[in-house]
């Protein structure tokens, strides 16, 4: 983030004694982002109120800059993803992330290649992905080696559909 750069506005509607709201701030916290709780106990219709606020009711519900990203469990995702980090930061989306996926024909590959004798060859495929600001993929490479090259197999750049 840079220095001119004012921190997200981050709000989160929690109900005492919720065991998600807790997670959620406390992710927030371990994250280092402030942010403004509001408790609803004493909002009369509460989880309608909610409803027109952020388009759900259950609770928690994380506002960020206005925009209504969820609850506890997709906080987390977009935490994973990254993209809580960058949303928090006002980075310019579509981020690039990388997953690291090991599957059964990556597998079989790995073995047939170190049965041949070959110790260049890893069973995981590198991912790089661009994530809008809804953690949904724009679109992803795939990449082999350390260095960032290509893969060479054909499959090149998968792009994300609708």
């Amino acid at each position: 983030m840079s220095a001119s750069a004012a921190p997200a506005e981050i709000t989160v509607y929690t109900l005492p004694s919720c065991v998600h709201c807790a997670r959620a701030k406390a992710l927030l916290g371990r994250r280092g982002l402030g942010f403004r709780e509001v408790d609803g106990s004493g909002t009369r219709d509460f989880r309608r109120v909610l409803m027109d606020l952020t388009g759900g009711f259950t609770v928690p519900q994380i506002v960020i800059d206005g925009t209504p990203i969820g609850g506890a469990d997709r906080l987390a995702k977009l935490d994973r993803l990254g993209v809580l980090a960058a949303i928090a930061a006002r980075e310019p989306f579509p981020i690039t992330h990388e997953l690291r996926r090991v599957s059964a024909g990556s597998l079989a590959r790995w073995i047939a290649a170190r049965s041949r004798g070959r110790r260049d060859v890893s069973p995981v495929r590198r991912i790089q992905v661009k994530l809008d600001r809804a953690g949904r993929p724009v679109e992803a490479r795939r990449i082999d080696t350390p260095s960032g090259r290509e893969d060479q197999d054909g499959e090149g750049v998968l792009r994300a559909s609708g």
